[in-house]
């Protein structure tokens, strides 16, 4: 059974494990930090562990995409492995039958669609997974014997977590708390175990105004919970690149829906079932559920007090200790009818063609650069890229000068088009799409911005604009018309801005240059101007 488990889990992960489009924008960002150590210092110090170990597996297996990818199959694979061990030493811990609690979390671990469609990312997540197993399998040692032997696997698995991705420091210490409260082992390991947090004070001494991420491309309203359970206990996947807003209407105008009735309800009603079970039963499941529920409520409380936006991947990290509550509660349940349904409806949702395996990723930068080839543009002309000067190098190396879109964001770009007072009020209010509304709706383009782009973009070689409409992707009419409408203000302002000002861009060279190609492929559109 271990090893049924364990080759579906493995099947599943590699259908479809080479995307077409190549790395995408996020998997770009980390493969350009990993391979060449030299940019981001903050994002590297973030999860340097995972740069380290990412760097080593190109340098050994080489950098092809597949290759890239298998790495984090590999990760996730290691946590389906763990996920037996974790289920068994939560049965020790309550005194449950090992094996049946160990391949039923293994089951749900392997059968999730989070953590398939993640295990085919090149990103950090399969590793935080993996780790986070280690980490429940330390705590439950722990717990059950506060020895030294158990203290000290407790203490590096944490730190190993911290020093993976430093932003889980947050679901170590609300564990460590937890701990505290449950008073289990001595004072001395109480006051030992948070210099584990040294990396995290490091970290804030070197970075010390570190922004973990572009919170203006992020939507949210209180429908993320629906969302949230919808991704961690059903099949069908959603709103992964984003969070959609206002989803409980989309709920309520499918609830007749026999196939989302069947693929997204009773999946999460079932789980939700054991883990109502777990809960009524056992008295260390509640602590493990404190901790995930803790770690939730954070998240959706600092979305509300600061910049900080939550998207459900974010969440993610706990949803191990969530499956591996529910398992315990399935135990308890006689009937198999549920479970064996359970069984074929993630199996028929995994291996349909919206399954996770098969989720199409925002268009990758190896179609950009087969266009690019296909369309004869030269390495060697000027470009500017939306966001990262460095992300098409790996299939497209740009020998002219390069430049970010992202540059018309700075402070001395924003004097061309936008007030005194609308700066100020950027830098003091969180409200920032309000101060935005006057350029979006500005059919004129000032004298300043255009000197701006022309001092800074155009050095009298051909010139070459990679937009991404997955960024901008509004034209200006349909600015106008959303910062007319009564939700402008849920719009995301980065998708806003970024389209205003690379529609500005275009017509500005279009008055000063020739405009000699003009070509679409996929989300993206290529503008070549000749001086």
């Amino acid at each position: 059974l271990f090893f049924l488990i364990l080759f579906s889990g493995i099947f599943f992960r590699i259908i479809n494990l080479d995307k077409s489009g190549g790395l995408w924008y996020d998997e770009m960002t980390i493969y350009s930090i990993a391979s060449n150590f030299n940019t981001d210092l903050h994002r590297f110090l973030q999860f340097p562990l995972y740069y380290i170990f990412y760097h080593c597996w190109i340098k050994v297996f080489g950098n092809s995409d597949l290759i890239i990818r298998f790495m984090s199959v590999f990760f996730d694979i290691l946590g389906v492995i763990s996920a037996f061990y974790a289920g068994r030493q939560l049965a020790v811990n309550l005194e449950m039958n090992k094996n049946k609690t160990g391949f039923l979390y293994m089951l749900l671990f392997a059968l999730n669609s989070s953590f398939i469609y993640y295990a085919q990312e090149a990103k950090f997540y399969s590793l935080t997974f993996f780790i986070v197993n280690i980490l429940v399998i330390a705590w439950l040692r722990f717990i059950q014997n506060p020895d030294r032997k158990n203290f000290i696997f407790y203490y590096f698995a944490g730190l190993l977590l911290i020093l993976s991705y430093v932003s889980q420091s947050l679901l170590v210490l609300i564990l460590y708390i937890v701990t505290l409260a449950m008073r289990v082992g001595s004072k001395k390991q109480a006051v030992i175990y948070p210099t584990v947090f040294i990396p995290v004070l490091i970290f804030c001494m070197i970075v010390p105004k570190y922004f973990s991420g572009n919170f203006d491309a992020v939507v949210f309203d209180n429908s993320f919970i629906l969302l949230m359970l919808q991704n961690w206990f059903s099949p069908l996947l959603t709103g992964l690149q984003n969070n959609i807003l206002n989803y409980h209407l989309y709920i309520l105008s499918h609830i007749l829906n026999i196939k989302f009735l069947l693929f997204v309800i009773f999946p999460l009603l079932y789980l939700c079932w054991g883990i109502g079970l777990a809960l009524k039963n056992f008295r260390i499941v509640r602590y493990l559920f404190l901790v995930a529920f803790s770690y939730i409520v954070f998240h959706i409380l600092a979305t509300y007090l600061t910049h900080y936006n939550v998207l459900v991947r974010y969440t993610l990290p706990v949803l191990p200790l969530v499956l591996l509550i529910s398992s315990a509660g399935i135990c308890r349940i006689k009937n198999k009818v549920f479970l064996i349904l359970f069984i074929i409806v993630n199996l028929l949702g995994i291996l349909s063609v919206s399954g996770a395996p098969r989720i199409p990723r925002p268009d990758g930068y190896r179609a950009l650069a087969a266009v690019l080839y296909q369309n004869e543009i030269e390495p060697g002309y000027d470009f500017v890229l939306p966001i990262r000067t460095e992300l098409l190098d790996k299939y497209f190396y740009i020998t002219g000068n390069r430049a970010s879109l992202y540059v018309l964001n700075s402070p001395e770009a924003q004097k061309t088009y936008l007030s005194g007072n609308e700066i100020r009020g950027l830098a003091s209010d969180s409200n920032k799409n309000k101060y935005y509304k006057r350029f979006l709706e500005e059919e004129k383009i000032s004298p300043d911005f255009e000197k701006y782009i022309l001092d800074n973009f155009v050095h009298g070689n051909t010139l070459v604009i990679l937009k991404d409409k997955s960024i901008c992707m509004f034209t200006n009419e349909q600015l106008n018309l959303i910062t007319k409408s009564k939700n402008y203000e849920q719009y995301p302002l980065q998708f806003l801005r970024l389209s205003k000002l690379t529609n500005d861009m275009v017509t500005v060279l279009e008055k000063h240059c020739r405009l000699a190609k003009n070509f679409s492929a996929g989300n993206w559109e290529i503008f070549v101007f000749k001086l």
